[in-house]
């Protein structure tokens, strides 16, 4: 049974905030949401949530951090991004991620966004220089490559939303599970 207790409730506001949190920027989402079961199940002896239930949140944690990765690059590609220039975002994003999260406090979904967006632009950059100097300054499909850079780096938000809606997703269903592995 459960005890409602400070705990509980603790654990209960920070799920909450994870939720809030899986589509906002800036704020921890999925992830936050293992770390309040994992520590609710450590205080409670894994007697109501156990280790199975932390297993699964723990995928769905993965999960999220990997579609909020793959949802960028995503958006870079197809909006134009070559493989410098996603390669780029790939690298940018990793890094604004830590960066964001562990040094300028800014967030981790804050800093994935805007390092993916600095490293498409490096990404394309280095390969400008990397052309020959005969070349001209226009895409191989049209319009000049500072254009399409651009239409990239929207690709990079717009990846951000569909992996913020696989993200509001992966949260329900976290919070989901822990309800279940609570009641049962």
């Amino acid at each position: 049974m459960v005890e409602f207790d400070a705990l509980f409730f603790l654990t209960v506001a920070a799920m909450f905030v994870g939720l809030v949190g899986s589509v906002l920027p800036g704020v921890p989402g999925v992830p936050l949401i293992f770390v309040a079961s994992a520590v609710y199940s450590y205080f409670t002896d894994f007697a109501v949530v156990g280790g199975w239930t932390l297993a699964l949140l723990g995928v769905f944690a993965a999960l999220a951090l990997a579609a909020d990765l793959l949802g960028t690059i995503y958006g870079a590609r197809r909006f134009g991004a070559s493989g410098y220039g996603t390669a780029g975002g790939a690298i940018g994003g990793l890094l604004g991620t830590l960066l964001g999260a562990l040094v300028f406090g800014v967030g981790a979904i804050f800093g994935l966004i805007l390092g993916s967006v600095a490293g498409v632009f490096a990404g394309e950059y280095i390969k400008r220089n990397r052309r020959s100097s005969g070349a001209e300054d226009t895409a191989p499909e049209g319009g000049t490559d500072w254009g399409r850079v651009s239409r990239a780096a929207g690709g990079v938000f717009v990846g951000y939303l569909i992996s913020a809606v696989a993200q509001g997703g992966l949260a329900l269903a976290s919070v989901v599970a822990f309800a279940l592995a609570l009641i049962y």
